[in-house]
C-alpha cells in the first residue's frame, strides 16, 4: 500500500519536471501576492525584475505673448486735455483729429507727429512747442500763439491761420503754407528776428 502514493508523488514530480521551471512556495495572504512581481523572462532566474512604468502623459499649454507698442506717452499726459494746461506734456504722436481743443495750452509740449486734421485749436497757445512733421490740415487756428515754436515738415493745408501768432518761426520746412494763409496772420517774423510777443 506504501508504494501506491510513493508511485502517486513520482508521477506528480514528473508531471512538474515536464511542464519546466516550477516553484513551490508556502501559501501567501492577498497581500503579499500584491507586493510581490515575476520576472518578465522565464529564463532569467536570478535576475532582478523590472517594473515598467508607462510615462504620464504631459498637456502642454500654448502660451501667446502680445508685444505693446513703445510709447512714451502715458496716461497724465494725455488727460491734460481735459484740463486745457498740456505745458510740458509728451503727446508725441496722439491723433487729435476733428476734435475741439480751443484754449488749451500745448506750452513747450513735445508734439511731434500728432494730427490736429480738422481740429479747433482756436486761441490755443504753442509758444516753443516741438510741432515736427504735425497734420494741421484743414484745422481751424484762429489766434493761435506759434511763437518759438519748431515747425519741421509741419502741414498746414487748408488750414485757417486767421489772426495767427507765428514770431521767431523757422516757415522753410513747413509744408502746404501758402501767401494766402500767411496773409492772414497777426504777427509774423521769421527765425532769428528780435523775439516778438
Amino acid at each position: 500500500m506504501r508504494a501506491r502514493p510513493i508511485a502517486l508523488l513520482g508521477v506528480a514530480l514528473l508531471t512538474l519536471t515536464a511542464c519546466g521551471d516550477v516553484q513551490v512556495s508556502s501559501p501567501t495572504t492577498e497581500l503579499e501576492a500584491a507586493n510581490t512581481t515575476t520576472p518578465l523572462d522565464p529564463s532569467a532566474d536570478a535576475a532582478p525584475s523590472t517594473t515598467i512604468v508607462e510615462p504620464t502623459p504631459t498637456t502642454t499649454v500654448e502660451t501667446t505673448t502680445t508685444t505693446v507698442p513703445v510709447t512714451t506717452t502715458t496716461v497724465l499726459d494725455v488727460d491734460c486735455i481735459k484740463t486745457t494746461t498740456c505745458q510740458f506734456a509728451n503727446l508725441v504722436g496722439m491723433d487729435f483729429s476733428r476734435l475741439k481743443l480751443d484754449f488749451v495750452n500745448f506750452q513747450v509740449a513735445n508734439l511731434g507727429g500728432a494730427s490736429f486734421v480738422g481740429a479747433n485749436l482756436n486761441n490755443s497757445i504753442f509758444i516753443r512747442a516741438d510741432l515736427s512733421a504735425v497734420n494741421f490740415e484743414g484745422a481751424s487756428l484762429k489766434n493761435v500763439d506759434f511763437t518759438a515754436a519748431t515747425l519741421n515738415a509741419a502741414s498746414f493745408k487748408g488750414a485757417n491761420l486767421e489772426g495767427a501768432v507765428m514770431c521767431d518761426v523757422d516757415l522753410e520746412s513747413v509744408l502746404e503754407l501758402t501767401k494766402a494763409q500767411l496773409d492772414q496772420v497777426k504777427k509774423f517774423k521769421t527765425r532769428g528776428k528780435v523775439y516778438c510777443p
